[in-house]
């Protein structure tokens, strides 16, 4: 799904970045293993950009933005911060990721423009797609956190064990 532009104050918030796009995975062969390749057809919800509405709050009319499902507060943080999303998913198999509570899995750190590390919480399901089309990662919502979200004690998992278990159907086993 193409995003269309968020427009507030004569202001064009452009989402073109948040196209789909298809990324092909090469996995280096390693310990006798072979070279592997996978396609991952990307894509975005709009909760990487939007926020819904907290308790007693109602969603003002100028902020709300739409899909067929659902209408949204659009955040301009999240927005700004969302521009990162591209580059997070073409460098995958140098990231490990944790478990997530709902069969998903995350990652956190990143280095700001300052040096700082920040907390970017982007959660994201991998499923197969046929053989021919490959996987389908689709990111489900990103946001920035103030600290650390996950146990220390959780060993966190490669994405290329993800892809690989996802595509061979041995899935992955969550975190204790």
């Amino acid at each position: 799904m193409k995003w269309r532009a968020f427009r507030y104050q004569e202001t064009d918030y452009d989402l073109g970045h948040l196209d789909p796009f298809e990324y092909d995975l090469v996995v280096p062969a390693k310990d006798g293993k072979p070279e592997r390749s996978y396609r991952l057809n990307v894509s975005y919800s709009m909760h990487c950009f939007t926020r819904g509405a907290r308790k007693g709050e109602s969603i003002p009319a100028e902020l709300a933005y739409r899909d067929s499902r659902e209408t949204r507060i659009f955040e301009f943080d999240r927005h700004a911060q969302s521009k990162f999303l591209p580059e997070i998913f073409r460098s995958l198999a140098d990231r490990k990721f944790h478990h997530g509570a709902h069969g998903n899995f995350y990652v956190f750190e990143i280095i700001d423009s300052t040096g700082t590390k920040q907390y970017y919480s982007v959660f994201f399901t991998l499923s197969k797609a046929g053989k021919k089309a490959g996987l389908n990662l689709f990111i489900t919502t990103a946001h920035m956190r103030p600290e650390q979200p996950y146990a220390k004690n959780v060993k966190p998992v490669r994405f290329n064990v993800i892809v690989h278990n996802i595509w061979t159907g041995k899935g992955v086993k969550p975190a204790p």
